[in-house]
């Protein structure tokens, strides 16, 4: 993970950074985010993997955007789920803890 591989698997929080683009009105932008470092095992993943979630409704997609990270806390361990709805429904409870 960015060359960090003692960052445990799991689920944290933090800032995100974007660059100027239409998604920030041409400025850069800083939002709250939740993401999930780990493998996934839901997915059967082979390769441990970083997902941020920035939580703010854009209007337009922010692709090619340069993005930085902040992470600030940790949520809570990465877990297996046993179907696509827990998982979901996990992931919707650690946006309410920020």
């Amino acid at each position: 993970v960015g060359g960090h591989s003692d960052i445990a698997s799991g689920v944290y929080y933090g800032y995100a950074g974007l660059s100027p683009s239409t998604a920030t009105r041409n400025t850069p932008a800083v939002y709250p985010m939740v993401m999930s470092i780990g493998w996934n095992p839901f997915y059967k993943n082979t390769v441990r993997s970083v997902e941020v979630h920035i939580m703010h409704d854009f209007d337009v997609d922010f692709y090619g955007s340069h993005m930085n990270l902040v992470i600030l806390g940790f949520i809570r361990p990465e877990y297996d789920y046993v179907s696509l709805e827990s998982l979901v429904e996990r992931s919707l409870r650690a946006t309410r803890v920020c």
